[in-house]
């Protein structure tokens, strides 16, 4: 308990305060005060210590709430987590400051120059080299009377107990009630332009080079992701003892807005401005600048004798201040020989599940060797890197680099639309958008490939891709499958551990042919023609049009996905057929039903086991994630209740009714986009060439989701093979858990069979399985380079009401949002309902003909959700960035699946 008598002061003037008094003061406090006594130009002011802190939670009874919630607390649970977060912020922000605190505040605020002031907060373990979390206790910025200083300190005090703050916290072993906040309370510097200095490139390590972000105004601006900054790459080097400084690299970025201080007297705050053309193309520093900047932060550098992260500002003077000095976290200094630029913006349409060590083999070895390698030989691309895929936190992420070529190679400029250009970055750099936008088209190079797939492998023409495809599936894959599981059966009785791992190698091998079609039918073939498709259809018709029509040009087709969807709709109308089997599927827990089934014996419920039984005889080897770490539905029928539950609770309603509805909807659509090209001239030629391209665009969708049920099936094959293996490695002893063998590679599970490892098996599973959880439900950077991570610009924030998205399915409505995370949530949606989720996946998808309109954070027009919701007619936007986060459930927002817009009702 804090006592009163041992608090000494409660405030002292920042020149006043050392490292020493870290655990008083905070880190943030303590660094600028030993830089201003080292000449450092840092805004004057005061600090607030962290004694003035816990005497205010003990005077307004907070603390004691505190130590009971996180008794017994369950950091797993978020709703839990944000329940307590929310409760003791607004203890806070409605409590009280002593009198006696506010006596020593005042009393400093008022010998003050300026009473324009920003309130920073300074926690005592905020910057530790190990676990960074700079950035996530507030600032609040020119504040213009003692009343809002005092209101922002309470703010301050409040941010300690974000939800973010919390499970930070709880992730990196801090303790929750031993961690303290000071507040610093200094001079506001109206900054012409600001931003933050890396003295060491986070980015390759090279203790010579130094990176600086800048933007005009404030560094807000920077800090909160409002813009792109302009980025300068410096060069320090040593010449008979002098520095010298030299800039290699100069990146304008694109700017739009900057953060100013309000003008209106009395009114506290800042204000976002859009920038002009001029400013936004301009540089924010002047070369003079770059390089006082580079010899202050090489100074500030020298002091701690580390690598530093800067925040600094410059005033209208032209002097350089220091707002935040900390160091460079270890995770920012990770030693890589990774020097490629990665991308999960083409995973989000291909492969966008969480993934384990073991899965990532599995499917990325024949990716990368079969449709990457092989093909780039037949096609006779020689510079091309083999490396395809890199997996991250349980993520996959593609080489920007491989898919700068292809586009080079395969997609004239007149085709790369908003959808492909999504999986680069922004800006002018490497792989930037405007730079993919005009990378010169190779086309000759594209036609001599197209010879060599002649000549060395004839199904990769177009015209025999699919049914090359369906030959293998039927004549071989489906056989092969039928004896796996006879073979597998055996094995698994005999336990023989040699015999099983050669089964699932077998298993592998009747894959490649799987691979070697559908690195056509997918990767060229149909994006390839649906991107022709939108040029086409964009040429002759127009934008607008094309952005309403081709939706639903490639709507309504049949594939192994509809094919599912519809047997689970038939299975939902004979529920709602019965009241009392509607009443059991609806009351009973979803993880408890299929033994009710089984054990009731009135001839309506058996009937229903009998269809439920068929179909996941026939359609149990899917789930709702490509992992093989996931149970498939035949293993986990909850999974399917639960979709049973959420459309039983609708209206019955005539699905075959509905399908005719879609057909005639397209074919009312195509027939005008008919007659519109046909009244043109030349008008027969452009529709006879186009209707082909059309019918070869719809056949390569209908195979992109043809082929996911047979990798569905050799995933749940996968799933069973290494569980038995994992079953007897448990045996030996050399494994805790079967499903461990998830979380190792193919070659770590070799070593283990034939007991020829130096690694400590249980620690790194451990490790393994850790990470997978803790980043499952987690939306990852966009993009890596070496070990830096980095997104889009943010465009939006939880302030914002209209927010722009990739158009992906046609149509406008307002209705209520719902947030969905994971599978589990999925019995919650209600009945028209906007749902918004990170991704989808063909688990979810039956349950789309109950929403209103889907909203995605990642993919674009021919992702998974995409396609899905132009099948059930809803309208959809998928990209917007951090859209779970940004929309909470119960808002009533409009969709407008035409231009990609959402508009949240305030």
């Amino acid at each position: 308990m804090f006592n009163m008598e041992d608090s000494g002061e409660f405030i002292r003037r920042l020149e006043d305060i050392s490292i020493k008094d870290t655990e008083e003061y905070g880190n943030k406090a303590s660094n600028l005060g030993e830089l201003i006594k080292n000449k450092f130009s840092v805004p004057n002011g005061f600090v607030i210590n962290t004694n003035a802190y816990l005497h205010f939670l003990e005077q307004n009874n907070i603390m004691a709430l505190i130590h009971k919630n996180f008794e017994t607390v369950d950091f797993s649970n978020h709703e839990e987590i944000n329940k307590i977060a929310n409760e003791i912020q607004k203890l806070i922000e409605q409590g009280n400051i002593p009198v006696e605190i506010i006596e020593e505040i005042k009393e400093e605020y008022d010998k003050m120059l300026t009473k324009y002031v920003v309130v920073r907060s300074s926690a005592t373990a905020e910057d530790l080299a190990t676990a960074s979390f700079a950035g996530q206790y507030e600032s609040y910025l020119n504040l213009k009377s003692l009343g809002d200083v005092i209101q922002n300190i309470k703010k301050c005090y409040a941010s300690m107990w974000s939800s973010r703050a919390i499970i930070y916290r709880y992730e990196n072993n801090i303790s929750q009630t031993d961690v303290r906040i000071a507040s610093i309370v200094q001079e506001m510097i109206p900054a012409k332009c600001a931003g933050v200095l890396f003295t060491k490139n986070p980015l390759n390590v090279k203790a010579n080079e130094m990176v600086i972000e800048s933007n005009y105004g404030l560094g807000e601006s920077i800090v909160s992701g409002h813009c792109s900054p302009d980025k300068f790459l410096v060069m320090r080097e040593k010449h008979h003892g002098i520095e010298n400084y030299k800039i290699i690299d100069t990146q304008i970025g694109k700017k739009n807005v900057a953060i100013y201080p309000k003008k209106i007297e009395n009114e506290s705050g800042t204000v976002l401005v859009e920038l002009s053309e001029n400013k936004n193309k301009a540089s924010s520093l002047t070369k003079t600048q770059i390089v006082h900047l580079s010899k202050t932060g090489t100074s500030i550098e020298k002091f701690f004798g580390t690598p530093q992260d800067i925040e600094w500002a410059i005033d209208q003077d032209d002097k350089i201040f220091i707002l935040q000095s900390r160091p460079i976290t270890s995770s920012e200094l990770v030693k890589t020989k990774d020097d490629i630029y990665w991308t999960r913006g083409y995973a989000d349409d291909y492969w966008n599940d969480p993934c384990t060590p073991l899965f990532f083999d599995l499917l990325g070895d024949p990716l990368t060797n079969v449709v990457s390698i092989e093909l780039n030989s037949i096609m006779g691309y020689k510079d091309i890197d083999t490396k395809l895929l890199k997996l991250y936190n349980g993520h996959v992420y593609f080489n920007l680099d491989v898919l700068r070529n292809r586009v080079k190679y395969e997609i004239p400029k007149i085709f790369r639309n908003e959808d492909l250009l999504n999986y680069f970055p922004e800006g002018h750099g490497e792989y930037g958008k405007e730079t993919m936008k005009n990378l010169p088209f190779k086309i000759f190079r594209r036609l001599f490939s197209e010879i060599r797939i002649m000549l060395h492998d004839p199904n990769g023409s177009m015209s025999k891709t699919a049914s090359a495809y369906d030959d293998w599936s039927k004549n071989e894959f489906e056989p092969f499958c039928e004896r796996f599981d006879l073979v597998l059966n055996e094995l698994s009785k005999n336990k023989d551990l040699n015999g099983l791992v050669d089964l699932a190698y077998k298993l592998d091998r009747t894959m490649i042919e799987h691979y070697r079609l559908i690195r056509y039918g997918m990767a060229v073939h149909n994006i390839g023609m649906n991107l022709m498709l939108q040029y086409l259809l964009n040429k002759f018709l127009g934008k607008e049009e094309t952005l309403a029509l081709y939706p639903i040009l490639i709507s309504n087709l049949k594939n192994k996905l509809t094919e599912t969807n519809d047997e689970i709709r038939k299975l939902v109308s004979f529920i709602q057929n019965s009241a009392k089997l509607k009443s059991i599927i609806l009351e009973k827990d979803s993880l408890d039903l299929y033994n009710y089934i089984l054990s009731e014996e009135e001839p309506i419920i058996q009937n229903f086991l009998k269809k439920f039984n068929n179909f996941l005889r026939l359609y149990g080897e899917r789930g709702f994630s490509r992992e093989v770490y996931y149970p498939r539905w035949i293993e986990a029928p909850h999974y399917v209740f639960d979709i049973l539950k959420t459309l039983v609770k609708g209206k019955a309603q005539d699905f075959e009714k509905l399908n005719n509805k879609s057909s005639r909807k397209r074919k009312i659509v195509e027939k005008y986009v008919e007659s519109k090209i046909r009244s043109q001239l030349f008008g027969f030629i452009k529709w006879k060439i186009y209707s082909k391209v059309l019918e070869y665009g719809r056949r390569y969708i209908e195979f992109r989701e043809d082929q996911r049920f047979n990798l569905d099936r050799w995933i749940y094959r996968n799933r069973k093979v290494y569980l038995e293996i994992g079953k007897i490695l448990t045996e030996m002893g050399l494994l805790k858990a079967f499903d461990d063998i998830f979380f190792l590679h193919r070659k770590e599970i070799n070593a283990l069979i034939l007991e020829n490892y130096d690694f400590d098996i249980s620690s790194l599973i451990n490790r393994r399985r850790d990470t997978f959880f803790k980043y499952e439900y987690a939306i990852p950077p966009k993009f890596l380079h070496g070990s830096h991570e980095f997104n889009d610009m943010l465009q939006y924030t939880s302030e914002s009401h209209l927010l722009q998205g990739i158009p992906a399915s046609q149509g406008v409505l307002t209705s209520k949002i719902r947030v969905l995370n994971k599978i589990e949530e999925i019995p919650t949606i209600q009945a028209g309902e906007i749902l918004v989720v990170p991704k989808t996946d063909p688990g979810w998808t039956s349950v789309f003909s109950r929403l209103g309109g889907l909203i995605t954070e990642t993919g674009g027009i021919l992702s998974h959700g995409a396609v899905v919701s132009r099948e059930f007619n809803i309208p959809a936007v998928t990209n917007i960035t951090n859209a779970c986060q940004l929309f909470k459930t119960g808002q009533e927002a409009t969709i407008n699946g035409y231009n990609g817009t959402v508009l949240i009702k305030k």
